[in-house]
């Protein structure tokens, strides 16, 4: 199992409010995707908070041998969801800030993949012949295409498209989306925050990721940009076949 990452402030911000962790144990791959929010700063802190809360708190639950997913899932982002919720609350600077976050958890030797999401980073399963986005976007547009009050793409044209409804830190309680997948020979995982999905359709990632693999997160990372890059852009692809290495 392998994965290539990358993250770029894109062509209009001056910071980048994205992070991204990777860990990998004997039997469990961890891979974590955040898009911060906020004032000056704050969202690169709230981020940056998520990332290494779920990435510490795996390393915690792999030592002591205690992990069990989906529940895991559920505890560290809970665990993420206080610790930017209080933060905002006790330092005015900070106040409001929140992130988006996508995660995975692989089960290696089952070959499952767990996904959890809140706000409108995605995870996408992605084959020979298809790409299929697993999380669903916490957004106004995306209820009202559930809603059928408009369609999908009236919803990449909307005003209030990057409008998310569910952040970390946002409130004092989080709900996260769980979603459990069997991954079969040559599936590829992508995560990503909207940077590239606001720029990119979902046939651009397929054809890049099928013709250049996991080397082609620079590319997309580039295509996005050149279709504008109005957003942070983060991107990990996971090859999950297993050829005896790490």
């Amino acid at each position: 199992m392998k994965s290539y990452y990358g993250t770029n402030s894109g062509k209009i911000r001056n910071i980048n409010e994205d992070n991204l962790a990777i860990h990998e144990s004997e039997n469990y791959y961890l891979c974590v995707v955040a898009d911060g929010m906020g004032g000056h700063k704050a969202g690169e802190i709230a981020s940056n908070m998520a990332v290494n809360t779920i990435k510490n708190y795996f390393i915690n639950e792999i030592q002591e041998s205690k992990i069990k997913i989906p529940k895991f899932i559920i505890e560290c982002a809970d665990l993420a969801n206080k610790a930017i919720y209080d933060k905002s609350l006790n330092d005015e600077e900070y106040s409001g800030m929140g992130t988006t976050i996508t995660m995975s958890v692989i089960d290696k030797v089952e070959k499952i993949a767990y996904i959890g999401n809140v706000g409108d980073s995605r995870t996408y399963l992605i084959n020979e012949d298809y790409i299929k986005q697993i999380t669903d976007d916490h957004t106004y547009v995306q209820e009202l295409v559930k809603k059928g009050e408009i369609t999908k793409a009236e919803a990449k044209k909307h005003s209030k498209r990057n409008e998310i409804t569910r952040a970390l830190g946002a409130e004092s309680n989080i709900n996260i989306d769980i979603f459990e997948i069997e991954l079969k020979e040559n599936d590829k995982l992508l995560l990503c925050s909207d940077g590239l999905t606001n720029h990119i359709t979902d046939n651009d990632i397929l054809y890049c990721v099928k013709k250049y693999g996991i080397n082609s997160v620079d590319m997309l990372i580039n295509l996005a940009n050149e279709n504008g890059g109005t957003d942070n852009i983060t991107v990990i692809i996971i090859d999950t076949t297993d050829r005896g290495e790490n």
